[in-house]
């Protein structure tokens, strides 16, 4: 099994790395993990060139492909909440999916996209809600064929202001129900 794991958090060593390397830890010896740290893999938006209007796939070149690949059957996208958001990088990477929809309503191109599943992994200290993380999370999902429920596959600690990621009580369970709906 592969996993690709977009991660969208600038810190090495901050909570969303610790999720992900506990998370790690749940699959399988045998599971190949690629994982894309987008603060500094350089992706750039968007910028609504409308190329995809009319070719196939996106003109820009970058390390998208990774994505473009699809050989992976598991897509994990972790990001710490900025402004109860997906970090700008990491909604870099989702905004040129842009491709995937133009694709199919411009050029009538069916998905193409091997179907996998999806993991979310949400970590937060402030107040906000995780609401629009989880939308756009879910968005990018479909538009990469990635099977995602988020009373199943999201796994977050949305207190760590005040409750280590570390020491959350219920993180260990999230992770072990996203894990067992991906894995059985």
């Amino acid at each position: 099994m592969k996993v690709l794991v977009l991660n969208g958090s600038p810190r090495p060593d901050g909570d969303t790395a610790y999720i992900l390397n506990m998370l790690k830890k749940q699959f399988p010896c045998n599971t190949v993990f690629e994982t894309l740290n987008t603060f500094e893999a350089g992706i750039r938006p968007c910028s609504d060139c409308r190329y995809c209007w009319e070719h196939e796939g996106c003109c820009v070149r970058d390390r998208m492909d990774l994505l473009w690949k699809d050989d992976y059957e598991v897509l994990v996208l972790a990001s710490p909440l900025y402004m109860s958001f997906v970090t700008p990088p990491l909604f870099s990477v989702i905004s040129r999916l842009n491709a995937v929809w133009a694709n199919r309503f411009f050029l009538k191109k069916p998905d193409t996209m091997r179907a996998k599943k999806g993991i979310l992994i949400l970590t937060g200290g402030g107040d906000g809600s995780p609401a629009p993380a989880v939308s756009i999370a879910k968005t990018a999902f479909r538009f990469l064929n990635a099977s995602f429920d988020p009373e199943t596959s999201c796994i977050y600690s949305l207190n760590t202001n005040s409750i280590p990621v570390q020491e959350d009580p219920d993180i260990l369970s999230r992770m072990e129900n996203a894990v067992k709906h991906i894995i059985g």
